[in-house]
């Protein structure tokens, strides 16, 4: 990808830009972009915006996403990237991934600096699953059983020789993007998008498929400090009934009770950080539990998303950027020594569309729900008039709304509220 260069200060005059004396590069600050940059402000650090992501998706997933830099560069190459850095300041303090597409970038360039990072060489194997799975198996870690294939044609081979049910989805992504559930072989076909891009704009060229595992899901979330790990929180994905889960965004709460099945996907996922070299910052830890005991599903080597550190910072002793900030400083933040402490169980319930695409004529209920005690966000990405189509991923449900509550218990009761409360009426599309 070319490296371009913008200046982001208002009405900046034209010729070289002002050298800085110190700056914190932020990589992929997108999603989570904002409050790192407030972070850095409160820091007395100037951003230097890094964007290694396809610039069309970059702008169309967040268009301001450059607001708040002193400079944003575009590209993905470290050695450029940290030729550009020499140019416009005296000293990086910290090189900070953001967002998924980052960390390697991220990793490679601390490295050039001497900074504090994870290591450069399985930084890749946070990002593509077929690295991940790797090495893995490599370090004895568990991972469902999978085939690599590049087109329709080698999908049936392979789907026969995994079995069903299975999953299907691109090498790299996120979210869910283009991940599909097969139960049937008459099912696969489709399973490979047309649209050969991930979440982040890269081209596909790469499937996984996978043996779908049957049990429940759990992310743990990790903060370390020099190689030492500390467990944030643990959260489950549940779905309204008894059936398996099939998808993640149905109900995404956190564990508040001292189970077996929490301690036993919490000493795996300290393992999985082991096997990945994980020394510094934030992770999330995607594991599946069946009867033959824990699945790595996927590791990302930063801060969650779907807005769950925004709920940390509201309802815990730690602050999520300023402390991920703080440790890549080198500095010694409070999650080093104990876990947070939290005033309430934290969760999420999503609103979708299990039918087929429609125009949403409305969404009863909404309105009711806002009141309720505990509701303290709801996101509505689709409004009244819009075509819809049936929830696949992330970003096409038709709500998500964040929860708290004081106990598991409580945060359950309200999440059977908003479910029996909220109705979607989507009706056909008349374009067809």
């Amino acid at each position: 990808m070319r490296l371009t260069l913008e200046p982001r200060a208002p009405h900046a005059a034209p010729g070289p830009l002002p050298r800085l004396r110190e700056a914190v590069v932020l990589v992929d600050g997108v999603l989570n972009g904002a409050p790192f940059k407030e972070a850095c402000r409160e820091a007395g650090l100037p951003v230097i915006g890094v964007y290694t992501f396809d610039r069309q998706t970059l702008e169309a997933m967040s268009p301001q996403h450059a607001d708040g830099d002193a400079v944003s560069l575009y590209g993905n190459d470290p050695h450029r990237i940290t030729a550009r850095l020499k140019e416009l300041t005296d000293m990086v303090a910290a090189v900070v991934p953001a967002t998924e597409p980052g960390v390697c970038c991220a990793a490679e360039v601390a490295a050039q600096w001497g900074l504090p990072a994870n290591p450069v060489p399985t930084a890749a194997a946070c990002r593509d699953k077929r690295l991940m799975r790797e090495l893995a198996r490599r370090t004895g870690i568990r991972v469902p059983a999978h085939e690599v294939v590049r087109e329709a044609a080698d999908l049936r081979a392979a789907a026969r020789r995994i079995g069903f049910p299975l999953i299907v989805k691109p090498a790299t992504g996120a979210a869910s993007h283009n991940v599909v559930l097969v139960d049937a072989e008459r099912k696969l076909a489709g399973a490979l998008a047309e649209d050969r891009r991930d979440l982040f704009g890269s081209v596909v060229d790469e499937w996984l498929v996978e043996e779908y595992v049957q049990g429940t899901e759990y992310a743990v979330n990790t903060f370390t400090v020099d190689g030492r790990h500390t467990v944030v929180d643990t959260w489950q994905y549940r779905l309204p009934g008894t059936d398996d889960y099939d998808n993640p965004y149905w109900d995404f709460v956190q564990v508040d009770e001292a189970t077996t099945a929490r301690a036993e996907v919490e000493r795996f996922a300290l393992d999985v950080l082991d096997a990945f070299g994980i020394r510094i910052g934030p992770c999330h830890v995607e594991i599946k539990l069946d009867a033959s005991g824990p699945v790595l599903i996927e590791i990302g080597a930063r801060l969650p998303g779907a807005g769950i550190p925004l709920q940390w910072q509201r309802h815990s002793d730690w602050r999520p950027y300023h402390d991920t900030l703080a440790c890549y400083l080198g500095h010694r933040p409070m999650l080093a020594d104990r876990r947070p402490r939290f005033d309430a169980t934290v969760g999420m319930c999503f609103i979708r569309n299990d039918g087929p695409p429609g125009v949403l004529r409305c969404l009863e209920g909404i309105d009711q729900v806002a009141g309720y005690a505990g509701v303290e966000e709801i996101l509505t990405p689709f409004r009244p008039g819009d075509s819809v189509p049936r929830t696949r991923d992330l970003g096409t449900e038709l709500a998500k709304v964040r929860l708290s509550a004081p106990t598991g218990q409580a945060l359950e009761s309200l999440i059977t509220s908003v479910r029996r409360t909220v109705r979607a009426e989507i009706v056909p599309d008349p374009t067809g």
